[in-house]
């Protein structure tokens, strides 16, 4: 080898290796009402949306309704690749037995690679219990993100609130100080909420309120899409009768 071709050698292998190129990311968060929604009606909003990460709030598992499963088929997305189902919003035991699982699902075009479902609470009296279900998402190239999605208590009395501030705070320290993380669902409170307040302080991005600063339920804006360590560039509040809230959508690099 000459000397000038040794140093052309030593200056290719000097180069930074190609940046993989970003993926378009377009997120739509629902609380579908599971329990009378159209999953039909449910697809042919998020297909017009974009979406190709999708959580939602209120879906069912039962017996002469798999929820998930119409939604994905409606989709086109395979259940078992590209569909994660968090069971564990099912009624108390004081409540009216319900037939199969209700909770939060995660559904995505990219592939799921690891699924967690983490509960919230265990009531022994009679409040729905509430769980947080996560998908890590293979964005391809070596690219990852990882979805959560969750669904707190409502109510306005302090006790539902507490129950509601607790729920978070689980949720929140969850993470700890980890990012490259997508936090969605129907939180039970607004932004001007001390428990709204604290994800930011905690250095979530809330990107409706820079994004799609609507009501998302009646005159409320309670549906949240959060962040950390990933670009949104828009993002708009849908309007559709398939359900009483209003779905969420925001456009994201990663």
């Amino acid at each position: 080898m000459t000397m000038a071709a040794a140093v052309t050698v030593l200056a290719a292998s000097a180069l930074p290796a190609p940046a993989h190129a970003a993926t378009n990311l377009v997120v739509l968060d629902w609380n579908i009402a599971g329990d009378t929604a159209s999953m039909e009606a449910v697809a042919a909003v998020i297909r017009g949306s974009g979406a190709n990460i999708v959580t939602v709030q209120e879906i069912h598992r039962k017996p002469d309704a798999d929820q998930v499963k119409q939604l994905a088929d409606e989709l086109g997305w395979d259940i078992t690749a590209n569909a994660h189902f968090g069971a564990g919003d099912n009624p108390g035991p004081c409540d009216d037995p319900q037939p199969g699982k209700a909770g939060n699902a995660i559904l995505s075009s990219f592939k799921i690679v690891e699924r967690v479902t983490i509960p919230l609470t265990d009531f022994e009296t009679c409040p729905v219990n509430r769980s947080m279900a996560g998908a890590k998402l293979d964005l391809g190239g070596g690219s990852t993100i990882t979805v959560f999605t969750t669904h707190l208590s409502p109510g306005l009395s302090a006790t539902s609130v507490a129950r509601r501030e607790a729920q978070a705070d689980k949720v929140r320290d969850y993470f700890g100080s980890r990012s490259q993380l997508i936090l969605t669902g129907d939180f039970n409170a607004p932004p001007t909420d001390a428990l709204s307040k604290k994800f930011v302080a905690a250095g979530w991005v809330d990107t409706g309120a820079k994004y799609a600063n609507q009501p998302t339920h009646g005159d409320a804006r309670i549906d949240y899409v959060y962040t950390k360590g990933v670009t949104t560039t828009s993002g708009s509040v849908l309007s559709s009768t398939a359900s009483d809230h209003r779905p969420v959508v925001m456009k994201m690099t990663r």
